[in-house]
């Protein structure tokens, strides 16, 4: 077998960029879930869900665009 070449680790705005782990995306799962499983059994939950679904996304966004202004140039 051949060896895998050694390159050197990409510099400046060439690496690769993964977000740091987060809550929010478990919580709209959540939210969404809520929201439809309250459509067949209860409006009380359907509202539930939808507050958490709204505010969700919001939080999720809000922390997305403080991760990509602290990015360098």
């Amino acid at each position: 077998m051949a060896e895998p070449e050694q390159q050197p680790h990409p510099e400046g705005h060439e690496a690769f960029h993964l977000p740091p782990p987060s809550i929010w995306p478990p919580v709209l799962a959540v939210g969404i879930a809520m929201l439809l499983t309250g459509l067949i059994l209860n409006l009380l939950i359907s509202i539930a869900g939808a507050v958490i679904t709204v505010a969700a996304i919001a939080l999720w966004v809000r922390d997305a665009r403080r991760e990509f202004a602290e990015l360098p140039e």
